[in-house]
Protein backbone atom coordinates (compact mmCIF):
# COMPACT_ATOMS: atom_id res chain seq x y z
CA UNK A 1 0.00 0.00 0.00
CA UNK A 2 1.16 3.64 -0.92
CA UNK A 3 3.06 5.24 2.14
CA UNK A 4 0.74 7.72 3.79
CA UNK A 5 3.96 9.93 4.54
CA UNK A 6 3.63 11.49 0.65
CA UNK A 7 4.28 15.30 1.35
CA UNK A 8 5.06 16.81 -1.96
CA UNK A 9 3.93 15.65 -5.64
CA UNK A 10 5.66 17.59 -8.43
CA UNK A 11 4.71 17.81 -12.05
CA UNK A 12 8.06 18.67 -13.55
CA UNK A 13 8.17 20.20 -17.28
CA UNK A 14 11.83 19.01 -17.93
CA UNK A 15 14.21 16.00 -17.77
CA UNK A 16 16.33 18.43 -15.95
CA UNK A 17 13.80 19.49 -13.19
CA UNK A 18 12.87 15.87 -12.78
CA UNK A 19 16.17 14.52 -12.12
CA UNK A 20 17.23 17.58 -10.13
CA UNK A 21 14.08 17.07 -7.51
CA UNK A 22 14.95 13.15 -7.48
CA UNK A 23 18.60 13.96 -7.09
CA UNK A 24 17.22 16.62 -3.99
CA UNK A 25 15.39 14.57 -2.28
CA UNK A 26 17.42 11.54 -2.34
CA UNK A 27 15.81 8.01 -1.42
CA UNK A 28 12.67 9.65 -0.37
CA UNK A 29 11.72 10.46 -4.18
CA UNK A 30 10.07 8.10 -6.21
CA UNK A 31 9.37 8.82 -9.85
CA UNK A 32 5.67 7.91 -10.95
CA UNK A 33 5.25 6.16 -14.46
CA UNK A 34 1.97 4.52 -14.68
CA UNK A 35 1.86 4.84 -10.58
CA UNK A 36 1.64 0.79 -10.43
CA UNK A 37 4.78 0.28 -8.40
CA UNK A 38 4.52 3.43 -6.38
CA UNK A 39 0.90 2.07 -5.02
CA UNK A 40 2.18 -0.98 -4.10
CA UNK A 41 5.92 -0.73 -3.06
CA UNK A 42 6.17 2.75 -1.84
CA UNK A 43 8.52 2.77 1.21
CA UNK A 44 7.54 4.13 4.46
CA UNK A 45 10.26 6.90 4.02
CA UNK A 46 8.73 8.15 0.65
CA UNK A 47 7.42 11.69 0.91
CA UNK A 48 7.79 12.77 -2.45
CA UNK A 49 5.94 11.89 -5.61
CA UNK A 50 8.07 13.06 -9.09
CA UNK A 51 5.18 12.62 -11.95
CA UNK A 52 7.44 12.11 -15.35
CA UNK A 53 4.02 12.22 -17.18
CA UNK A 54 4.42 16.08 -18.41
CA UNK A 55 8.12 15.27 -20.32
CA UNK A 56 6.50 13.79 -23.53
CA UNK A 57 7.73 9.83 -23.40
CA UNK A 58 4.54 8.80 -24.55
CA UNK A 59 5.43 7.29 -28.12
CA UNK A 60 6.76 4.18 -30.06
CA UNK A 61 8.19 5.52 -33.32
CA UNK A 62 9.97 3.36 -36.00
CA UNK A 63 14.15 4.25 -35.62
CA UNK A 64 15.99 1.47 -37.62
CA UNK A 65 14.20 -0.88 -35.13
CA UNK A 66 12.23 0.84 -32.44
CA UNK A 67 11.76 3.50 -30.00
CA UNK A 68 9.36 3.74 -26.96
CA UNK A 69 9.22 6.34 -24.73
CA UNK A 70 9.31 5.82 -21.27
CA UNK A 71 6.08 6.42 -20.26
CA UNK A 72 4.10 4.83 -22.58
CA UNK A 73 1.80 2.31 -21.20
CA UNK A 74 1.49 -1.29 -22.58
CA UNK A 75 -1.91 -0.52 -23.87
CA UNK A 76 -0.35 1.85 -26.08
CA UNK A 77 2.21 -0.46 -27.41
CA UNK A 78 -0.01 -3.01 -28.53
CA UNK A 79 -1.97 -0.34 -30.38
CA UNK A 80 0.96 1.20 -31.87
CA UNK A 81 1.46 -0.07 -35.68
CA UNK A 82 5.41 -0.25 -35.67
CA UNK A 83 5.23 -2.09 -32.56
CA UNK A 84 3.11 -4.64 -34.94
CA UNK A 85 5.17 -4.55 -37.67
CA UNK A 86 8.57 -5.65 -35.59
CA UNK A 87 9.49 -9.00 -35.90
CA UNK A 88 5.94 -10.24 -36.76
CA UNK A 89 4.69 -8.50 -33.91
CA UNK A 90 6.30 -10.40 -31.27
CA UNK A 91 5.95 -7.46 -28.67
CA UNK A 92 2.71 -7.28 -29.18
CA UNK A 93 1.67 -10.81 -28.87
CA UNK A 94 3.95 -10.91 -25.47
CA UNK A 95 2.05 -7.36 -24.30
CA UNK A 96 -1.36 -8.90 -24.61
CA UNK A 97 -0.32 -12.09 -22.47
CA UNK A 98 1.11 -8.94 -19.26
CA UNK A 99 -1.16 -8.43 -16.44
CA UNK A 100 -4.99 -7.23 -17.06
CA UNK A 101 -6.43 -5.25 -19.59
CA UNK A 102 -6.88 -2.32 -16.60
CA UNK A 103 -3.37 -2.58 -15.52
CA UNK A 104 -1.97 -2.59 -18.72
CA UNK A 105 -3.81 1.00 -19.76
CA UNK A 106 -1.52 2.53 -16.91
CA UNK A 107 1.44 0.36 -16.75
CA UNK A 108 4.61 1.70 -18.49
CA UNK A 109 7.68 0.09 -20.24
CA UNK A 110 10.01 2.46 -18.16
CA UNK A 111 8.35 1.20 -14.69
CA UNK A 112 8.81 -2.25 -15.63
CA UNK A 113 12.30 -1.98 -15.98
CA UNK A 114 12.95 0.67 -12.75
CA UNK A 115 10.63 -1.63 -10.75
CA UNK A 116 11.86 -2.65 -7.30
CA UNK A 117 9.99 -6.30 -7.93
CA UNK A 118 11.80 -9.43 -10.04
CA UNK A 119 8.70 -10.35 -12.07
CA UNK A 120 8.71 -9.55 -15.70
CA UNK A 121 7.06 -11.20 -18.47
CA UNK A 122 8.69 -8.34 -20.31
CA UNK A 123 12.06 -8.04 -19.72
CA UNK A 124 13.36 -11.77 -21.05
CA UNK A 125 12.00 -10.32 -24.28
CA UNK A 126 13.43 -7.32 -24.41
CA UNK A 127 16.52 -9.25 -23.35
CA UNK A 128 16.44 -11.06 -26.37
CA UNK A 129 15.68 -8.24 -28.80
CA UNK A 130 18.91 -6.59 -27.36
CA UNK A 131 17.22 -3.71 -25.93
CA UNK A 132 19.23 -0.71 -24.89
CA UNK A 133 18.42 2.26 -22.48
CA UNK A 134 18.77 6.02 -22.99
CA UNK A 135 19.49 7.08 -19.35
CA UNK A 136 19.26 10.85 -17.84
CA UNK A 137 21.02 11.49 -15.03
CA UNK A 138 22.21 15.11 -15.60
CA UNK A 139 23.70 13.92 -18.61
CA UNK A 140 21.73 11.60 -21.23
CA UNK A 141 23.75 8.42 -21.93
CA UNK A 142 22.63 4.75 -23.92
CA UNK A 143 23.24 1.56 -21.94
CA UNK A 144 22.74 -1.79 -22.91
CA UNK A 145 19.62 -2.99 -20.92
CA UNK A 146 22.02 -5.82 -19.45
CA UNK A 147 24.47 -3.93 -18.04
CA UNK A 148 21.15 -1.04 -16.70
CA UNK A 149 19.44 -4.52 -14.93
CA UNK A 150 23.31 -5.28 -13.05
CA UNK A 151 23.28 -2.44 -11.60
CA UNK A 152 19.26 -1.93 -10.68
CA UNK A 153 19.87 -2.49 -7.11
CA UNK A 154 22.21 0.70 -6.82
CA UNK A 155 20.75 3.67 -4.25
CA UNK A 156 20.61 6.28 -7.20
CA UNK A 157 19.70 5.46 -10.37
CA UNK A 158 18.98 7.42 -13.59
CA UNK A 159 15.87 8.02 -15.25
CA UNK A 160 14.98 5.63 -18.38
CA UNK A 161 13.88 7.94 -20.93
CA UNK A 162 13.47 5.57 -23.69
CA UNK A 163 13.92 1.97 -24.70
CA UNK A 164 15.50 1.47 -28.06
CA UNK A 165 15.04 -2.11 -29.89
CA UNK A 166 17.94 -2.85 -33.29
CA UNK A 167 16.40 -4.11 -36.21
CA UNK A 168 16.97 -7.83 -35.47
CA UNK A 169 19.31 -9.93 -37.42
CA UNK A 170 18.72 -11.45 -40.96
CA UNK A 171 16.45 -14.42 -40.72
CA UNK A 172 15.39 -13.79 -37.06
CA UNK A 173 12.69 -15.51 -35.50
CA UNK A 174 11.56 -15.14 -31.81
CA UNK A 175 9.30 -17.19 -29.66
CA UNK A 176 7.79 -16.68 -25.67
CA UNK A 177 6.54 -18.81 -23.10
CA UNK A 178 5.10 -17.90 -19.86
CA UNK A 179 3.75 -20.16 -17.20
CA UNK A 180 1.17 -18.91 -14.72
CA UNK A 181 -1.54 -20.38 -12.42
CA UNK A 182 -4.52 -18.21 -14.13
CA UNK A 183 -4.53 -15.53 -16.82
CA UNK A 184 -3.90 -12.18 -14.73
CA UNK A 185 -1.30 -13.96 -12.73
CA UNK A 186 2.68 -13.33 -12.21
CA UNK A 187 4.59 -16.05 -14.21
CA UNK A 188 6.01 -19.10 -12.57
CA UNK A 189 8.81 -18.81 -15.06
CA UNK A 190 9.14 -17.35 -18.45
CA UNK A 191 11.24 -17.68 -21.72
CA UNK A 192 12.44 -15.63 -24.79
CA UNK A 193 14.38 -16.41 -27.27
CA UNK A 194 15.80 -15.00 -30.71
CA UNK A 195 17.11 -17.44 -33.24
CA UNK A 196 19.12 -16.38 -35.86
CA UNK A 197 18.84 -19.58 -38.69
CA UNK A 198 20.01 -20.32 -42.14
CA UNK A 199 19.85 -23.47 -44.11
CA UNK A 200 17.82 -25.11 -41.20
CA UNK A 201 21.06 -24.44 -38.29
CA UNK A 202 21.18 -21.89 -35.84
CA UNK A 203 23.77 -18.95 -36.54
CA UNK A 204 23.25 -17.16 -33.61
CA UNK A 205 20.85 -17.57 -30.67
CA UNK A 206 19.56 -15.11 -27.56
CA UNK A 207 18.07 -16.67 -24.86
CA UNK A 208 16.68 -15.67 -21.79
CA UNK A 209 15.00 -16.47 -18.78
CA UNK A 210 13.16 -14.56 -15.94
CA UNK A 211 10.87 -15.96 -13.00
CA UNK A 212 13.61 -18.29 -11.36
CA UNK A 213 12.40 -16.03 -8.96
CA UNK A 214 15.75 -13.84 -9.52
CA UNK A 215 15.70 -11.23 -11.92
CA UNK A 216 15.49 -12.39 -16.06
CA UNK A 217 18.79 -13.06 -17.22
CA UNK A 218 20.48 -14.33 -20.46
CA UNK A 219 21.79 -17.88 -20.38
CA UNK A 220 25.15 -17.54 -22.28
CA UNK A 221 26.18 -21.08 -21.83
CA UNK A 222 23.03 -22.86 -23.74
CA UNK A 223 23.30 -20.01 -26.83
CA UNK A 224 27.02 -20.90 -27.50
CA UNK A 225 25.36 -24.72 -27.07
CA UNK A 226 22.55 -23.60 -29.56
CA UNK A 227 24.91 -21.65 -32.12
CA UNK A 228 25.84 -23.75 -35.47
CA UNK A 229 23.41 -26.64 -34.26
CA UNK A 230 21.00 -27.82 -36.29
CA UNK A 231 17.27 -26.82 -35.53
CA UNK A 232 15.94 -30.28 -35.09
CA UNK A 233 14.59 -32.23 -32.36
CA UNK A 234 17.90 -34.22 -30.80
CA UNK A 235 19.30 -30.44 -30.37
CA UNK A 236 16.22 -28.85 -28.82
CA UNK A 237 15.77 -31.57 -26.43
CA UNK A 238 19.39 -31.17 -25.52
CA UNK A 239 19.14 -27.49 -25.16
CA UNK A 240 16.02 -27.72 -23.21
CA UNK A 241 17.57 -30.05 -21.17
CA UNK A 242 20.60 -27.42 -21.15
CA UNK A 243 18.34 -24.58 -19.91
CA UNK A 244 17.38 -27.00 -17.09
CA UNK A 245 20.37 -27.42 -15.87
CA UNK A 246 21.90 -24.04 -16.29
CA UNK A 247 19.25 -21.51 -14.45
CA UNK A 248 19.60 -20.41 -11.02
CA UNK A 249 16.23 -21.74 -9.70
CA UNK A 250 14.95 -21.08 -6.23
CA UNK A 251 12.44 -22.48 -4.06
CA UNK A 252 9.84 -20.09 -2.97
CA UNK A 253 6.14 -19.89 -1.77
CA UNK A 254 5.26 -20.01 -5.55
CA UNK A 255 7.01 -23.01 -6.71
CA UNK A 256 9.91 -25.17 -5.90
CA UNK A 257 13.35 -24.91 -8.15
CA UNK A 258 12.50 -27.95 -9.35
CA UNK A 259 9.74 -27.63 -10.36
CA UNK A 260 11.55 -24.11 -12.00
CA UNK A 261 13.94 -25.93 -13.59
CA UNK A 262 11.03 -28.47 -15.55
CA UNK A 263 9.07 -25.50 -16.46
CA UNK A 264 12.65 -24.16 -18.24
CA UNK A 265 13.11 -27.43 -19.89
CA UNK A 266 9.62 -27.46 -21.03
CA UNK A 267 9.92 -23.66 -21.90
CA UNK A 268 12.55 -23.32 -23.97
CA UNK A 269 11.76 -26.63 -25.79
CA UNK A 270 8.35 -25.06 -27.05
CA UNK A 271 10.01 -21.95 -28.01
CA UNK A 272 12.29 -23.67 -30.02
CA UNK A 273 9.91 -25.76 -32.16
CA UNK A 274 7.78 -22.98 -32.66
CA UNK A 275 10.89 -21.65 -34.37
CA UNK A 276 11.61 -24.47 -35.90
CA UNK A 277 8.28 -24.97 -36.93
CA UNK A 278 8.19 -21.26 -38.39
CA UNK A 279 10.99 -21.53 -40.87
CA UNK A 280 14.25 -22.14 -38.53
CA UNK A 281 14.54 -26.03 -40.29
CA UNK A 282 14.16 -25.10 -43.64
Amino acid sequence: MISTGIREYLRPASLEEAWAAIAQCGSAASPVGGGIDVRLYATPNTTTLVDLAGLGLGYVRDAHGLAIGATTTFTEILESTPAKGYLDGILVDVLERVASPLQRNVGTVGGTLGSAHPWSDVIPLLLVLDAALLLYDGRERVLPLEEYLAARASAERPLIVEVRLPMPPPSSMGAFEAFTRTGFDVSILNCACLVSAEAGRCRAARIAVGGTPALATRLPAVERALTDAPLDDPTIDRIAALAGETIDARDDRRASAEYRRDLARVGLSRCLRRISEAGGNG
